[in-house]
């Protein structure tokens, strides 16, 4: 996850090292610091598709409608997650999730990687926040 200017700014406070996203062999792993945490577990996730985090939707850990959580350090394109149950992240306080948004740098490559773990990516599927 790359930080725009503001990220660096407001951020770093609560984040100092670099937020970031790792998929593993079972789970999506995403740190930001003081601000949050989550960690996913592949089979909970019922399908990804896209977003665009606007930037008046600030940044760090942010709650959106439906119950979104979202992990931005930067605006612009992101990973929608559709969950097929509730899954516990940190915001910082513990909450419980059924769509959670992750900016990523590399958005493409990102949905590529999840779709070789056999993810199912809706292509069509237009998230808002």
């Amino acid at each position: 996850m790359r930080r725009g200017w503001p990220g660096r700014i407001f951020l770093a406070p609560l984040c100092p090292r670099q937020p970031y996203v790792e998929l593993t062999g079972d789970a999506v792993r995403v740190r930001m610091g003081g601000l949050g945490k989550a960690d996913v577990p592949l089979p909970a996730i019922a399908r990804v598709g896209r977003m665009n985090w606007p930037w008046w939707g600030g940044l760090g850990v942010r709650l959106g409608g439906g119950g979104l959580v979202a992990y931005i350090a930067r605006s612009g394109p992101a990973a929608l997650f559709d969950l097929a149950e509730p899954t516990k992240v940190r915001m910082p306080l513990p909450w419980t999730t059924q769509r959670i948004a992750i900016a990523v740098d590399d958005l493409e490559g990102f949905l590529a990687a999840l779709a070789a773990q056999r993810i199912v990516i809706d292509a069509d599927r237009e998230g808002r926040s």
